[in-house]
């Protein structure tokens, strides 16, 4: 039985996620993976709450620029170099003490840039944060 090119894709993401060094800390998890597309699943851990029991805003900027870059490994794979060059957040309402997802989704995909949105989200889909997202290709090397 031969495995088909999302199966193959979505393994080699799942399986660098899972030994990036940043992961460690957060533990984020892939839940739905499409092209251009992916939603993450952030699991609540006692650290990441800051005074007033609300998870601390750094989780979700981390979040969106996560699932944004695997979105882009959607399309593109794991080997190709793109830097997050802007990152702006809107943090509408606060995470009490629980998990959440965030799906990044690609707007405009060139040469040399790609535009996204990533929104993260409770689990009865209550918008937390939305945050626009621009990546830039590395030259090689660099």
């Amino acid at each position: 039985m031969k495995d088909d090119s999302a199966t193959i894709r979505r393994a080699a993401i799942e399986r660098w996620l899972a030994t990036a060094a940043f992961n460690a800390y957060f533990r984020f998890r892939v839940g739905a993976l499409g092209e251009g597309t992916c939603t993450l699943e952030v699991p609540f851990h006692e650290e990441f709450l800051r005074p007033g029991d609300v998870v601390s805003g750094p989780v979700f900027m981390a979040a969106a620029d996560a699932a944004t870059w695997l979105a882009i490994a959607s399309l593109r794979g794991t080997e190709e170099a793109w830097v997050t060059v802007d990152l702006k957040t809107a943090f509408l309402r606060p995470a009490l003490r629980e998990p959440f997802t965030c799906t990044g989704r690609l707007l405009k995909v060139g040469r040399q840039l790609i535009y996204a949105v990533a929104e993260c989200v409770r689990e009865d889909g209550t918008l937390l944060s939305h945050h626009t997202v621009t990546y830039a290709r590395a030259a090689p090397g660099q």
